[in-house]
């Protein structure tokens, strides 16, 4: 479950990325400030949850 849940904040951090650097010029300093640093913790928090995922989920026999 651990693996999931963080390709799934993996994903949601790519797609704040993404967006950040889409959205235009009027507000685009405003959206900036707020998803450039969501993107950084969600990948962050993903890659440690997958981490996690790979070595503690296994199953026992």
């Amino acid at each position: 479950m651990r693996s999931v849940t963080g390709g799934i904040l993996i994903l949601a951090g790519e797609q704040a990325f993404a967006h950040a650097l889409l959205i235009a010029f009027p507000h685009q300093a405003y959206a900036q400030s707020i998803l450039l640093p969501f993107a950084a913790l969600a990948t962050l928090s993903g890659v440690v949850f997958l981490m996690f995922g790979v070595f503690l989920d296994r199953k026992s026999p």
